[in-house]
């Protein structure tokens, strides 16, 4: 009772100070707003940004002879400055208008309507926004649409919003600028606020749809009696006048080229016309802050576990097609902060397989192979794939020219999308191109500091005057010792999108053994080779990707530990009569069982110490292990390796001759060539729990007719071994159908792979299973949402560890398999429906000519169930398809 009272004297103590204050900065603002600008910065004593105080760098101040910075309030949150005279904007230069969802606006003189400024940046450190923008409870954070109605928007660096709001709702926006809080639901930081005086008209993406500012003036302009709180909410999302079908062009993907920083870094909010002595003004707030700006990467987050192309991507939209304005904002967040790390190599039609696996070698050679998957995107994909939405870069290994690849290719560029071109039939797309040599050269290149390089080169060299792309624009980057033009940066130069692209006649996926050369030749290409790969690895880098690839890790032996020493004595006595001097081959594959600790591991030859070896077992906890595993049979048997290529295939020889109480289960550190569903890559850094467990089940049960539900029980499991702990129920993990777990709706925290061999009336499965438990890079794991729910709820939950969560997971699947085998479906299917993110969803479903149709949720066999608006039910089965739900549309693979 005590305790309850405190915590209200707490609240309302808060409460009455923040009112209190409001009221302060309210008084002050009065007197001053009519005839002056009012700046706000954070305190000094507050948090502040590196340039705070400069960000209001030719964006401020009008053509007048004078002005005067005068302090207003400052106090240990806020800094507000007031400027004289009044600063203007003038929304005819490059301003684009916003379509109003509220209604028309009309005049009210009794109301005190003003009009922001408000300036916003990419971040400069993307980990750290991000870590920041989670850490803040929903509850506490402050849309700017939900305090003031968007008026006009302009694009570049910084971005720009002119937003009409009453004087109230101006302090509220400054408060929560100043305490963090202030959100705009997409990957931008609000970096300065100021009233300002409006005049001209902005441009409009529609007919009749200007903003005259003879009538957006500072004197009025209020939605029809609409409360504050309430007023921005847009009834339809997919309605043509929604904001955020205009948020979907508003970015402008970041660049670290020079060419698109000169053109942008110093672009004004307002108007040139309306500027006058800036670095006047700068000294006179704070000469101190002035500090270069750099632009930040754009980021990429997928699951360390996470799945590729063809399967399901990010969870990025609500099912519904009606929500509030700032539903829409966060969707249009979503599919820009979200762009999942897929590196994605088109090699034309001819010898596709072999010259994509040429170019992927080169490639991981140089990329962070534990921040991206490369796939080959064959061509007969082009269309039939959502693969632009989901591509980090794409890169054109093919000479030769295709219209329909190049037609979809130019339309990923002009969406913003990165391309490295080498020797592609493309480039012809994007720059004109002279024939220099009638077949591939050996020539020396010359780039920044490296020269005389030996590469091979295709037979064109670039004219940098010929730009073939509308508002895009040709830069040289490297030349031969005869000045020809080998490689080029073009960037599309649109307020919307900057499509970036670097092409490259040095075909840098071929060495000296491609080419039939002299000796002499044969050894300057391989002198050149380290070169090769760090000249590559910049331009990679300049593209915006991560190239500190680290050599790939040393495969381990493997040590079988179990829990309790029977089990292992009754297993290696099951297998004995198949071994051959120790080993036991099965496929391309042999363990090893062995008790010496110093046989190499081979990708084809695996030992197994039957004998624990501390150096192999460091790095698992096998008490914390045993000590979660609560379960009767499943994971009492461990085979554990530090590094392995998969452990999908190391049960294979094992399963069919194990007593059936030895409940086999592998469990890796570390996967080098980890496998999803339909044969993706499967990334797997070091944090990421990992497993594939021996289920052994009867055909004539209730999950022997119905072995699909595996992945939906390990899945729900998953969800289980973490919201089970006491105190760790409000963590919002969530199942995607058909096998992925995720936060909530926005990020992939893992994924579930099952195969099955039925055998003398059995059915042998393998669970793999993979989720993110201590790896914050690419994207998020479990432990940065248990330090969120610290943050957010002033708990001190524990993190968690991979063999804590591993062994309780194993237990939640045994406890869910026996509950299954006794009531049937039902009773799990509703614990599996209340983590699923699909309840009442609507989507397209492509095999029925996009027909909407409902997903009702899952049919006796674990397809996905869904009606059509005749009432039809329809199972969509899961190794079949993909459910884009950026998209919400099931399509139906060609087999």
């Amino acid at each position: 009772m005590l305790l309850s009272v405190g915590y209200l004297m707490l609240y309302v103590a808060r409460w009455w100070s923040h009112r209190a204050r409001k009221n302060m900065y309210l008084q002050a603002v009065r007197q001053v707003v009519r005839g002056s600008s009012i700046f706000i910065r954070r305190s000094v004593s507050g948090k502040t940004y590196a340039a705070a105080g400069s960000l209001i760098q030719s964006s401020l101040v009008n053509g007048s002879p004078s002005f005067t910075p005068k302090p207003l309030v400052e106090d240990d949150h806020m800094e507000m400055l007031s400027i004289e005279p009044k600063q203007i904007v003038n929304l005819k230069d490059d301003w684009t208008a916003y379509y109003r969802p509220q209604g028309e606006y009309v005049e009210d003189e009794t109301h005190e309507d003003i009009m922001l400024l408000l300036e916003a940046r990419r971040p400069t450190n993307v980990d750290t926004f991000l870590k920041h923008e989670l850490e803040v409870a929903p509850a506490e954070k402050v849309h700017i649409l939900a305090h003031g109605a968007a008026v006009a928007w302009k694009s570049g660096t910084p971005f720009g919003i002119i937003l009409h709001c009453t004087l109230d709702e101006f302090v509220t926006l400054a408060m929560a600028f100043c305490e963090d809080r202030l959100t705009m639901d997409e990957d931008l930081e609000v970096n300065s606020i100021m009233t300002v005086k409006v005049e001209g008209k902005s441009t409009s993406l529609v007919q009749n749809q200007e903003i005259d500012t003879d009538t957006v003036t500072e004197s009025a302009l209020k939605p029809n009696s609409i409360p504050a709180e309430t007023d921005r909410n847009v009834n339809n999302a997919e309605d043509d006048n929604s904001i955020a079908k205009q948020l979907e062009h508003l970015l402008v993907p970041s660049s670290e080229q020079d060419q698109l920083t000169e053109l942008w870094s110093n672009e004004s909010l307002a108007s040139n016309s309306s500027i006058g002595r800036t670095s006047e003004l700068l000294d006179m707030i704070d000469s101190e802050a002035r500090e270069t700006e750099t632009r930040a990467e754009e980021s990429m987050m997928e699951s360390g576990a996470g799945e590729g192309l063809s399967d399901f991507e990010l969870a990025g939209s609500s099912s519904s097609t009606s929500g509030s304005l700032s539903q829409s904002w966060r969707f249009v967040r979503q599919t820009s902060l979200a762009k999942p790390p897929n590196v994605l190599v088109y090699a034309g039609k001819i010898d596709s397989v072999r010259k994509f696996n040429k170019v992927k070698k080169i490639l991981e050679q140089c990329l962070d192979n534990e921040s991206y998957v490369i796939y080959h995107l064959k061509h007969e994909e082009i269309e039939t794939t959502p693969w632009i939405e989901n591509t980090i870069l794409l890169v054109i290994a093919s000479k030769k020219r295709y219209a329909d690849s190049n037609e979809a290719f130019l339309k990923y560029f002009k969406a913003g999308g990165k391309i490295l071109g080498l020797g592609s039939g493309f480039d012809q797309e994007l720059v004109g191109q002279t024939m220099i040599r009638k077949e591939n050269w050996i020539v020396n290149l010359n780039y920044k500091s490296w020269s005389d390089v030996s590469l091979i080169s295709g037979m064109y060299a670039y004219d940098t005057n010929t730009v073939v792309v509308d508002d895009s624009r040709v830069t040289k980057l490297a030349t031969d010792k005869n000045e020809n033009v080998l490689i080029v940066k073009v960037n599309q130069e649109t307020k919307r999108s900057a499509g970036s692209a670097i092409l490259s006649q040095v075909l840098f996926d071929k060495d000296a053994g491609d080419m039939g050369v002299t000796p002499e030749m044969f050894n300057a290409l391989k002198k050149s080779n380290t070169a090769r790969f760090e000249i590559l690895g910049q331009l990679l880098t300049t593209l915006g990707l991560e190239c500190s690839a680290s050599s790939p890790p040393v495969l381990t032996p493997a040590v079988l530990v179990a829990k309790e020493s029977n089990l292992k004595h009754n297993f290696l006595k099951s297998i004995e009569n198949r071994l051959s001097s120790g080993v036991l081959k099965y496929g391309t594959q042999s363990l090893q069982f062995t008790t010496d600790d110093s046989s190499p591991a081979e990708e084809n030859l695996l030992p197994v110490l039957t004998e624990e070896s501390e150096p192999f077992m460091k790095n698992f906890n096998q008490g914390e292990y045993c000590g979660n595993l609560k379960s009767r049979i499943l994971g009492n048997t461990v085979i554990y390796v530090d590094v392995i290529p998969t452990t999908m295939t190391l049960l294979d020889g094992l399963m069919f001759s194990v007593p059936e109480t030895t409940g086999l289960i592998a469990i890796a550190r570390q996967q080098t060539q980890g496998v999803g569903r339909g044969g993706n890559s499967w990334l797997s850094p070091i944090g990421c729990a990992m497993f594939s467990l021996h289920v052994k089940l009867p055909v004539d049960s209730n999950l022997g007719k119905a072995v699909s539900y595996l992945q939906h029980i390990t899945s729900l499991a998953v969800v289980y071994s973490v919201c089970t702990l006491e105190g760790y129920q409000d963590i919002d993990l969530r199942l995607k159908w058909p096998n992925d777990i995720y936060y909530g709706r926005e990020m992939k925290l893992g994924g579930v792979i099952v195969k099955s061999t039925f055998m003398d009336g059995m059915v042998h499965a393998t669970i793999g299973c993979g989720f993110n438990v201590d790896n914050s890079n690419p994207t998020i794991c479990i432990n940065d949402l248990i330090q969120l729910h610290n943050r957010q709820e002033g708990t001190s939950l524990p993190a968690c560890t991979s063999e804590q969560l591993i062994g309780r997971t194993v237990t939640c699947i045994e406890n869910l398999i026996d509950e299954f085998q006794t009531e049937g479906a039902e009773s799990f299917k509703q614990k599996y429906y209340e983590k699923w993110l699909h309840s009442n969803s609507k989507v397209n479903l492509q095999s029925e000519g996009n027909a909407e149709v409902q997903i009702i949720g899952l049919d006796e066999y674990g397809y996905l169930l869904v009606e059509t608006a005749d009432g039809v039910k329809i199972s969509v089965q899961p190794d079949g398809n993909s459910f884009d739900m950026m998209k919400n549309l099931i399509s139906m693979k060609t087999r």
